[in-house]
């Protein structure tokens, strides 16, 4: 699984970090996927986060 992580302001990584992990832990993981997280000012007006997953299932 890659998770990409994408926040147009550093000061909002630590409260998606506490959301990402609280979420996975309620899907049963012991631990989170590992997410390259990237502050990008570019994302489209209004938009705080993005999140971009990709899964192989099988």
């Amino acid at each position: 699984m890659m998770m990409r992580v994408y926040l147009t302001d550093v000061d909002h990584f630590a409260e998606m970090n506490e959301i990402y992990n609280a979420y996975f832990e309620e899907q049963g993981l012991k631990e989170a996927p590992a997410a390259r997280t990237t502050v990008y000012v570019g994302l489209p007006k209004g938009l705080l986060i993005e999140i971009d997953a990709l899964a192989v299932l099988g």
